[in-house]
């Protein structure tokens, strides 16, 4: 079967001949504005962004133990490893702001949580 043929056929096959009536979008309309309004007047749920928490974590984990073999009276081998895990640190933190700019980190990093005061029930 050739593709003119095959798409002569497919447009054939989702064209329908019938509009809804009248009556129909008057109610469709009506339920999307009752449901529009409805979600209007809910609370907000509340979002909670953690984009900073891998951050936050490789700084601790990297950050502390370079401050602590950079103290003076560590040795030479000591401070080599307070250099590379600074460098370590500072690169989680460059390449999380690299993920922000490159990506959508914020929003694939956000809670949505339930409003206060309402309990929600499943």
């Amino acid at each position: 079967m050739d593709e003119k043929n095959f798409d002569r056929r497919l447009t054939a096959a989702l064209q329908t001949g019938e509009d809804p009536g009248a009556e129909l979008n008057a109610v469709l309309k009506a339920r999307l504005y009752q449901k529009e309004r409805e979600l209007q007047s809910r609370p907000a749920a509340r979002r909670l962004s953690l984009w900073w928490l891998p951050m936050t974590a490789n700084l601790f984990v990297c950050g502390v133990p370079a401050l602590i073999f950079a103290l003076p009276i560590m040795p030479l081998a000591a401070h080599l490893a307070a250099f590379a895990l600074g460098w370590l640190a500072v690169g989680g933190v460059v390449m999380t702001f690299v993920g922000l700019k490159c990506s959508d980190l914020k929003e694939q990093l956000t809670l949505e949580l339930p409003p206060k005061g309402r309990k929600e029930m499943s």
